[in-house]
């Protein structure tokens, strides 16, 4: 049912649960057997599936539709005793893993055996294999591993008339690329589950790095953070494997809390330190910091280093040390347990994802963070609202930008409905500006009202016509993105 939306972990902390429909059972099948056994049980007695991973996401894609919308029973179908690994090709370089296993099993498991998976999301702890082919994930290490997209070779999944497979290669192996017509893994990626259940992938998997080292800078302000970034998307094949930018408002929330968590210790520190000591016209009230993540052999690093080195000069950046880059990226993986946390002090909060033009970058942060204040206040909301965002991901075109918008709600009436009202604005606000729907949350039901405006309607009569072809019963209704 719940995800891990504010508006979900509002509902389990008050005790409001029976606002929204739950599932009448869960199942948690042990194979793919039991899948094809399950859905065909399902399309017989006209049954809907929901498939069900690690519950990480943030878009209602795992909730109920109301009754009003699917008067059937509706079965949560978690998949996380599919945790093998299958097999391992090292020569090929690819292995095969049942979709349920969680990336932080799947990484321990192959770091045991001598190998990374290069996808490491925020969620990785808990998130699984098929939620990130489902919900076309990304991760922090995008810029030397690639997106799910770039990292999964094959999928198989369990529909309502069986097994659906394409270009069988042989035994334990895969083909790298192939032109056979229409591909499934791009049918999957991002189909939320509303095609079938994804049973098991074959992934890339790569040697550990020889090295692993952490940096971190800190620029005069904002918008030379922004040039530094994107001269570093320049570098292509020997961007650093993860790079992400802070911008001063997290600076300074770090500043204003006495008591906070190491990661942002650490760089609250480190820039009052470097800012205090430095002749120079950087202010804290203007600095940026940039944290960086390298992996790869000693001799690539150190170019790296050279070259971000270069780049960093020419925009006013000063190195702050490899403590400071790790405690940030580190920090990543708290962001989601300080949300909850903060819930118990009357605050909610939560982030929320784009993928920017680097042409459009600039005003639409400006606009975005103008436009949540303005619906703050326009609602005579106690205090005002903490607004911030960092760049993540980085691409030739663009970049993903993340927003962290939190707000008091103590005295407030249904204030996770009018959280949600606010963050509705926000992404009104990023999309007339140029910004995508989603980099790599997903759409599910939260952003499913804003698919007719981004997607034509033929596209989306082709898509429903397509789901009607294989899915006549409607048996995988969850009901997200095109198919709300």
């Amino acid at each position: 049912g719940t995800g891990h939306s504010q508006a979900d972990m509002f509902m389990i902390r008050t005790g409001t649960l029976n606002t929204i429909r739950l599932p009448d059972a869960v199942i948690w099948p042990a194979d793919e057997t039991e899948v094809e056994a399950l859905i065909a049980l399902s399309v017989r007695e006209s049954w809907c599936l929901i498939p069900f991973g690690g519950g990480t996401n943030v878009s209602h894609s795992t909730r109920c539709p109301p009754k009003s919308l699917e008067p059937r029973p509706i079965i949560s179908v978690d998949i996380k005793l599919m945790d093998r690994i299958l097999w391992i090709n090292e020569e090929d370089g690819v292995a095969h893993v049942q979709a349920g296993i969680t990336g932080k099993c799947l990484a321990s498991e192959m770091e045991l055996r001598g190998y990374t998976i290069g996808h490491e999301p925020d969620s990785i702890e808990f998130s699984t294999l098929g939620g990130w082919i489902a919900t076309k994930a990304s991760g922090m290490k995008r810029n030397k591993y690639g997106n799910i997209e770039d990292i999964v070779k094959d999928v198989r999944v369990a529909g309502p008339k069986g097994m659906i497979w394409q270009n069988k290669s042989g035994k334990k192996s895969v083909h790298g690329r192939v032109s056979t017509g229409i591909d499934l893994l791009s049918l999957m990626l991002g189909s939320e589950g509303g095609f079938g259940i994804i049973t098991s992938a074959t992934i890339k998997v790569w040697p550990m790095p020889e090295c692993k080292e952490y940096e971190s800078l800190i620029l005069p302000c904002f918008e030379d953070g922004i040039r530094f970034v994107r001269d570093v998307a320049k570098m292509n094949n020997l961007k650093p494997a993860s790079i992400r930018l802070l911008d001063n408002e997290q600076f300074r929330l770090g500043k204003a809390m006495t008591s906070v968590p190491r990661g942002l210790q650490l760089i609250q520190n480190a820039m009052i330190a470097f800012i205090g000591s430095m002749q120079s016209t950087i202010s804290m009230h203007s600095a940026v910091c940039t944290t960086i993540s390298f992996e790869g052999s000693s001799s690539e690093i150190k170019l790296q280093k050279q070259i971000i080195g270069d780049i960093a000069a020419k925009h006013g950046g000063i190195f702050s040390g490899s403590r400071i880059g790790k405690a940030g990226y580190d920090l990543t993986f708290a962001i989601a347990y300080l949300r909850d946390f903060a819930m118990t002090y009357h605050f909610l909060a939560e982030s929320f994802e784009t993928f920017v033009p680097w042409s459009r970058l600039e005003p639409l942060v400006k606009a975005t963070k103008e436009r949540i204040r303005q619906e703050h206040k326009s609602r005579s909301l106690p205090g005002l609202p903490f607004v911030s965002c960092r760049v993540t991901q980085l691409y030739d075109e663009g970049a993903c930008v993340y927003f962290y918008f939190c707000m008091n709600f103590e005295n407030v009436s249904k204030p996770s409905l009018v959280f949600a009202e606010i963050e509705a604005a926000a992404r009104e606000e990023i999309i007339a500006n140029g910004g995508s729907l989603s980099h790599h949350h997903g759409v599910g039901k939260l952003r499913a009202p804003f698919m007719d405006g981004v997607n034509s309607k033929c596209f989306k009569d082709l898509l429903l016509s397509f789901k009607r072809s294989f899915d006549e019963k409607n048996t995988f209704g969850v009901r997200n993105g095109a198919f709300a």
